[in-house]
């Protein structure tokens, strides 16, 4: 009896011990397998994105100089026109009318003067005989020069009501494409309507304004070679611009200026690059996102999908040693590529990070990794 009361602890114990290697093994096979990326330095080009505004080389607000309903309207939206090319048509019955009238006090202003002239000549004469004193005579000539000042203002009058009368035909001060046209024929407009006629854009070349701050303005122009502002701008290389559809313009641009000022309200510095537009492709007042090419020899690149965002920080799922996954922030670069973001800390080479499935994952979890290497 002694001897079977031994042997039960002892079975006991081996079974427990046949059972601990199985139960790892469920544990560990209940794991998520998920694959990870080894972190490694690589050489790559990449593309610094700006917001972009574009204009044209010329844009210009149409007004009207006159009040007046609008009789005709000549150009349509989109239109391309010329230097000088009738735009709108103001009624100018109200116009031609003051000219009329303004005619009519320069013919009555000139008839003064002729008068008075031959008056001033007359009392000279009298004055050489003898006949009347020079009072008369400084009377008569004074008299001329009023007739003579009011024939002058009479022209003056004359001109305005011509030039308000001219306003009236609104032609195209630059060659370029007609913008939207708010008022239709019969509308009344003023010389202090907030909303222009219309606008008028040069686009054979556009400009493309974007931003940095100052904190980014060192960092970018020490990139490039040159002592002065202009001779960066000579080494920098040609850039792109991605529309707002996605598409890539085809004509390559080139940053051209720098504002002497930076910008008071927000401490930014304003570049201009210009595109050439033969095509029209381009439009004033459109946006853009300007793409200036950049290459990085060490680069730690990540895939955007291996990433996640929490109040405006970026995070990613960093493997340790023990295969537990650990949520970790992380700085990127304004370069990116098109699928990748350029880290600059957080991780470095030889960490290894979960690239899928992070919807499913918490911090601290353990997971089984399936290994790989950045491409």
């Amino acid at each position: 009896m002694k001897t079977t009361t031994l042997l039960y602890p002892l079975l006991l114990t081996a079974i427990l011990t046949s059972c601990k290697p199985a139960q790892n093994q469920g544990q560990q096979d209940a794991l998520p397998e998920l694959p990870t990326l080894l972190l490694e330095p690589q050489k790559t080009a990449l593309s610094v994105e700006y917001p972009a505004t574009l204009q044209g080389e010329q844009t210009v607000e149409i007004r009207s100089k006159v009040d007046g309903y609008v009789e005709q309207v000549y150009v349509n939206e989109g239109s391309t026109v010329r230097r000088g090319q009738p735009l709108f048509k103001i009624d100018a019955n109200s116009y031609q009318q003051e000219v009329n009238s303004r005619k009519a006090a320069v013919l009555a202003a000139e008839a003064n003067l002729e008068t008075a002239t031959i008056q001033s000549q007359r009392t000279a004469v009298l004055v050489e005989r003898k006949i009347v004193n020079t009072f008369e005579l400084t009377s008569a000539r004074n008299t001329e020069r009023v007739k003579r000042a009011e024939l002058n203002q009479a022209n003056a009058d004359l001109s305005a009501a011509k030039s308000k009368l001219a306003y009236t035909n609104i032609v195209s001060p630059i060659d370029g494409v007609v913008g939207s046209l708010p008022y239709k024929i019969g509308s009344l407009v003023s010389s202090t309507s907030e909303t222009a006629l219309t606008t008028i854009a040069n686009t054979k070349q556009i400009y493309a304004y974007f931003s940095l701050s100052q904190q980014q303005l060192a960092s970018f122009l020490n990139k490039y070679d040159g002592q002065q502002v202009k001779d960066k701008f000579r080494n920098m290389p040609d850039v792109s611009l991605t529309l707002a559809d996605g598409t890539v313009y085809a004509a390559k641009g080139k940053i051209e200026t720098l504002s002497g000022v930076l910008n008071a309200s927000t401490g930014a510095a304003n570049f201009k690059a210009v595109f050439p537009n033969p095509e029209a492709k381009l439009w004033s007042g459109a946006s853009a996102v300007l793409n200036i090419p950049t290459a990085v020899n060490d680069a730690i690149l990540i895939p955007k999908s291996a990433t996640f965002e929490l109040q405006g920080k970026h995070f990613v799922f960093k493997v340790d040693a023990g295969n537990a996954v650990h949520n970790t922030p992380i700085d990127i670069m304004d370069a990116v590529t098109e699928k990748d973001y350029v880290v600059t800390s957080g991780v470095k080479s030889g960490d290894r990070i979960v690239t899928q499935g992070l919807e499913n994952l918490k911090d601290g979890m353990k997971i089984k990794t399936t290994p790989s290497s950045a491409k």
